[in-house]
């Protein structure tokens, strides 16, 4: 990305007030990519962790991640408690 495509991007991020994003805390994740994992690799490994719960795992590729993502946003949304593993 260029220098002015990230101005403008980030002009127009700026420009949105905080109303107009919906970005509550209990649907955030943190995603590691392994340090090998790049542009020229096909997929990516690492690790993803929920914050609100903590809950974490390790991923082979972006299929293991999403899912993990889908169960853990399906269990907090629903109320249940994560199931043992």
């Amino acid at each position: 990305m260029s220098a002015m495509s990230a101005m403008s991007a980030m002009s127009a991020m700026s420009a949105m007030s905080e109303k107009d994003i919906s970005l509550p805390a209990n649907r955030a994740f943190v995603i590691q990519l392994h340090a090998s994992s790049g542009a020229s690799e096909v997929g990516h490994r690492g690790r993803v962790e929920h914050l609100a719960s903590g809950r974490a795992m390790h991923f082979a590729d972006e299929d293991e991640l999403l899912a993990f993502v889908d169960s853990v946003l399906a269990t907090e949304c629903s109320g249940q408690s994560e199931p043992e593993r």
